[in-house]
């Protein structure tokens, strides 16, 4: 999901009208469905969010430049995702797609709250999780924002200036 498709899932959930309201013309009734749409897929990504928060999945652990090892992460979009698999099956097709075939591959299980909740906090920049990527259709951006990660860690918040998108 992009960050577009969220800002505009955020404000149609938020303009939803109430149910006493008659739609008042063919545009009205178009606009209502469209907002009713949007809120089921927002109840949809809270209901995935909700489940993610008490999933253990596994980060795998790569090498650092000063010595040790960090998690596996990349830098897109002005944000930093951490790579988290539900299995060794999803972390194996993301090596595959990336045309890099791990014989071996240590992983840390941690849990989806413990992501949201302390390590991406800690990162002091904008940093998501993404979850089974390369698993096709399977995988899920969670970005940093109100909702899924700590206000104090959400892009939309001013947590990064402005509050508007840092990147």
């Amino acid at each position: 999901m992009s960050w577009d498709e969220w800002e505009q899932l955020k404000k149609q959930a938020l303009e939803k009208r109430s149910p006493d309201d008659a739609p008042e013309t063919e545009t009205e009734t178009e606009t209502e469905t469209e907002t009713e749409v949007a809120v089921q897929r927002m109840d949809r990504i809270r209901h995935a969010i909700d489940g993610f928060l008490d999933t253990t999945v596994l980060v795998p652990l790569v090498p650092l430049d000063g010595g040790g090892r960090g998690f596996l992460t990349a830098d897109f979009g002005g944000v930093r995702w951490i790579h988290a698999f539900t299995d060794e099956l999803a972390a194996a097709n993301f090596d595959a797609a990336q045309g890099a075939v791990h014989t071996r591959r240590d992983f840390m299980a941690v849990r989806g709250w413990r992501l949201l909740d302390v390590v991406i906090p800690a990162m002091a920049r904008p940093c998501g999780v993404a979850l089974d990527v390369g698993s096709d259709d399977d995988g899920v951006l969670l970005p940093p924002v109100a909702g899924i990660v700590p206000d104090a860690a959400a892009v939309d918040s001013g947590a990064y200036g402005s509050g508007g998108r840092p990147w």
